[in-house]
């Protein structure tokens, strides 16, 4: 009979939330066990998310900066993909982050099998029970395929799938508009693929404000890529030349043909045969219900990362999840998340997409009054030098001049988004904006004009409502 294991704390998923959970835990000089399935350890961020994804757009960053040469009055012959040569680069880099993240892993008690709730109080990896105290159950997302009749018939590929291509097609239906469609769609037409997006929502990135999306859009159409919106798909058959996607838009029914398929339609919560019934854990299908404290329906049981309802699936608010999650249930500190701040993000297109705080569509459904001011990058000196005019900066005051939140696209709004999050982490003005200093000429002065724009509509404002 196989002995049962006691531990303080056991964290379910060596992912991003996993692992910090379990370092956490660790810090608290508490005995930790991690129980993980047989897939391959580092997490969606290293293995199949941010960093290979990440790695293969700089390889078309440049590919496509080649063929720009000309602009600037460099003399170059259209760009050559060495497609083996880039996927070369981008295992070989991703090895070494997972074998970091390996290594630290290691360190902890380590089971690994088919992991499931047995009981409220008990887990089981491959029939042996593991005790504990605490459970903090972060098994991530999977990618979510629709049913649309004739799609599994024909075949497609995922995310997972593009990351790991051994050539090219030469051309793609993508189906979704969301980040990971946004991206990796850009990055094969970068390559030379025919590239069609078909998004259901009637702008790209449907989270985010509509001139956001608009201007993702332009500036994706540019490039040659065929965007419809506001679709409705209805099925999919095999062709003698591939595939084909029927929809609907605008009461129109329109097809669109291509080499491959590539589902982007989001991800959902990995919760599948995790027991969490026996748990007495109450989740749906979008994933496991917390408190403001992340702890679930069963006392004992805390969650963090992509398989928590409604989660952000956003990797940095996984790992402050898994941290607060595992501080909360071994030291009772009652700790929240400002997810207002935490739910920053960025999309690493080009243009960059990045925002903070609140948006315009955010702040018209929670009823707050706002006032909103924009700034062209096509206007600003450093962007003009570096032939990065697309897009621009918005930012969000209150009526009293409190920042409540910045969108951005445009050049390396990924990087750019950090001064908005010092501004709203110390809740700063838009006065405040005027007196720092911005150095000449960055791409970072930009947020000084729509600020400026501001401190004058509110002094404006303010004069109006004191007249007698």
């Amino acid at each position: 009979m196989n002995q049962r294991r006691e531990y303080d704390l056991c964290v379910v998923g060596a992912g991003s939330a996993g692992y910090a959970a379990a370092t956490t835990a660790r810090s608290l000089g508490r005995s930790v066990v991690i129980a993980e399935s047989r897939a391959p350890l580092g997490g969606l961020c290293i293995l199949r998310g941010c960093m290979p994804s990440k790695t293969l757009l700089s390889s078309a960053e440049v590919a496509h900066m080649v063929d720009r040469a000309s602009e600037f009055g460099i003399v170059a012959g259209p760009a050559r993909v060495d497609f083996p040569a880039l996927m070369a680069r981008k295992r070989r880099i991703i090895d070494e982050f997972a074998d970091y993240r390996v290594d630290g892993i290691e360190t902890f008690a380590l089971v690994r099998g088919d992991v499931k709730f047995t009981g409220p109080k008990t887990l089981s990896v491959d029939g042996e029970e593991i005790g504990a105290a605490k459970f903090i159950v972060a098994t991530g997302s999977v990618t979510h395929v629709p049913s649309i009749p004739g799609l599994e018939a024909a075949g497609y590929v995922t995310s997972d799938e593009v990351l790991e291509l051994d050539r090219l097609p030469e051309s793609v239906i993508v189906l979704g508009g969301g980040a990971v469609a946004c991206e990796l769609a850009q990055y094969l037409r970068r390559l030379g693929c025919q590239v069609t997006m078909l998004q259901r929502s009637r702008t790209l990135l449907s989270r985010e404000d509509g001139d956001i999306g608009a201007t993702l859009r332009n500036a994706l159409e540019s490039e040659g890529m065929n965007i419809a919106t506001g679709t409705l798909l209805e099925s999919v058959e095999i062709t003698r030349s591939g595939k084909k996607v029927w929809y609907e838009v605008d009461g129109r029914r329109e097809s669109a043909e291509g080499g491959e398929i590539f589902v982007a339609l989001g991800r959902r919560a990995n919760t599948g045969g995790l027991g969490l019934e026996a748990a007495q854990v109450e989740y749906e299908s979008g994933g496991i219900k917390v408190d403001a404290h992340l702890q679930t329906s069963n006392p004992i049981i805390y969650a963090a990362g992509d398989v928590i309802f409604d989660s952000t699936q956003l990797v940095h608010v996984a790992v402050n999840e898994g941290q607060t999650a595992a501080r909360n249930a071994l030291s009772d500190e009652g700790l929240t998340i400002d997810y207002d701040l935490y739910g920053a993000r960025a999309v690493f297109t080009d243009p960059q997409v990045a925002v903070a705080g609140l948006s315009e569509a955010e702040c018209t459904r929670r009823g707050a009054d706002f006032v909103s001011a924009s700034f062209p990058f096509d206007d600003l000196g450093k962007a003009i030098a570096i032939g990065a005019t697309k897009g621009f900066i918005k930012m969000l005051a209150a009526p009293d001049g409190t920042i409540l939140g910045v969108g951005i696209i445009g050049a390396e709004a990924s990087d750019l988004i950090h001064e908005a999050i010092a501004l709203l982490h110390f809740k700063a003005n838009v006065r405040d904006v005027m007196q720092m200093p911005h150095l000449h000429p960055t791409l970072a002065e930009i947020f000084t004009y729509p600020a400026e724009t501001l401190c004058e509509r509110l002094e404006h404002e303010r004069h109006v409502l004191v007249r007698p």
